[in-house]
């Protein structure tokens, strides 16, 4: 009954993307999504497929993207992504990355056929019928690493159960974030489940040189930087209106802005027109002032890496928040808002004395003169966010061993 359903299904799907093909190519082009509805990759002579569905995982990712390559520097490997920028920061850590295709059959056999993997690593839980039916179709493992699963897609996925166990023969194991994870999938697949940790707290970012790298953004070794990273509409108007206070008992005060989306660089200039753009500042550091807005991609952990606070955006309005763990891993002392909902774990581990949650402007700007005013407290708080990264290392090692058995 489940492969009369998938069949249905597929029908259904390629009649439909037929039909309306050319509207689907018109809002492809707009989005600059053209890329997926054309195959692309590179032979990965029998290597690994690595998917990652956009920039949060394609960050995730990156750690053991740095440990596959150093235990196997034989095995040749290829990214996928379903999203432009996310296909941006993947090229930026890994030149062999492409768009993800639609999950249509005939893409995804052409795709895998020039990929030609002999293992596909999914990235938390993008669950793709024809890549799966494919996969399975051309022999291909399918691992699930950093994978989560929700009571709300838990219940989701219960009503297609009958489907998922019918696509599950090409996959292997599922490793999971956390044991609750590994429960709510096994009551959905009839695979190996394993508990490894969140891969997001397992980093492994550049080594800058403090002096020198200020130097090159303009700034001095005496400025007090704040950096305000992956910032969202709103973030810069409220940073705007308590500059006057922090200005007024902030000594050498510098700040700069990480917009999440570089496409917002002229709304962000407009909120601070004395600013100078990252592209600006010359490799000597000429150029640069009171305010750097960064205008390029892939620039973010380098400016956390040179400031005296960091401020952690899309969480001071209803974004959901962004990653607080890059600024913990430079031992950084971090604010961030109250929306944190997309991040709410590593916020949990790092919340109290590694971080301070804020809930308006008021707070924001009190909180950020109390830390310029006491050197030992950012250095205390610093220190145990890079002590609580620490104690989750061992979740990198253990997606290490329980993939080596599908990709020795």
């Amino acid at each position: 009954m489940a492969a009369i359903i998938f069949g249905l299904y597929n029908l259904i799907l390629e009649t439909a993307f037929l039909l309306f093909y050319p509207l689907i190519w018109l809002i492809c082009l707009g989005k600059h999504y053209t890329d997926s509805l054309k195959p692309q990759g590179s032979n990965s002579e029998g290597g690994i497929l690595l998917h990652a569905a956009s920039v949060g995982e394609v960050n995730a990712v990156k750690p053991l993207l740095v440990s596959l390559k150093q235990k196997y520097p034989d095995k040749k490997i290829v990214i996928t992504t379903n999203t432009v920028t996310g296909l941006k920061a993947a090229k930026a850590i890994h030149p062999q990355s492409f768009l993800a295709v639609m999950d249509i059959r005939h893409l995804r056999r052409k795709q895998l056929a020039i990929v030609n993997p002999s293992l596909i690593i999914i990235m938390e839980t993008e669950i793709w019928p024809n890549l799966l039916h494919e996969a399975a179709r051309q022999n291909i493992a399918v691992v699930f690493v950093n994978a989560r699963l929700s009571e709300k897609s838990l219940q989701n996925y219960a009503r297609i159960k009958r489907m998922l166990r019918y696509l599950q023969k090409p996959i292997r194991c599922i490793i999971s974030q956390s044991d609750a994870d590994s429960g709510r999938f096994n009551g959905i697949f009839d695979v190996p489940v394993h508990t490894a940790g969140n891969l997001k707290f397992a980093l492994k970012l550049p080594e800058y040189d403090f002096a020198s790298t200020r130097r090159r953004l303009g700034f001095a070794e005496k400025d007090f930087i704040i950096c305000f990273g992956s910032s969202r509409p709103g973030e810069e108007g409220m940073l705007k209106a308590i500059l006057p206070e922090l200005q007024s008992k902030i000594e050498r005060l510098k700040f700069i802005i990480a917009p999440r989306h570089p496409k917002r660089t002229n709304e962000v200039a407009a909120v601070f027109p004395e600013a100078t753009l990252y592209t600006q500042v010359d490799n000597n550091g000429s150029g640069g002032g009171d305010v750097l807005i960064v205008d390029t991609i892939g620039h973010l952990n380098e400016c956390y890496s040179v400031c005296d606070i960091a401020n952690v955006g899309g969480s001071f309005f209803n974004f959901g928040g962004h990653n607080p763990l890059e600024p913990a891993y430079y031992g950084k002392p971090i604010i961030i808002g109250e929306y944190n909902q997309s991040c709410r774990e590593s916020v949990k581990a790092l919340a109290g004395e590694s971080a301070i949650l804020v809930s308006n402007e008021s707070e924001l700007a009190d909180n950020i003169i109390d830390l310029h005013g006491n050197p030992e407290k950012r250095l205390s708080m610093g220190r145990r966010a890079q002590k609580c990264l620490e104690r989750y290392a061992e979740a990198l090692n253990r997606h290490m061993e329980l993939l080596e058995r599908w990709i020795s």
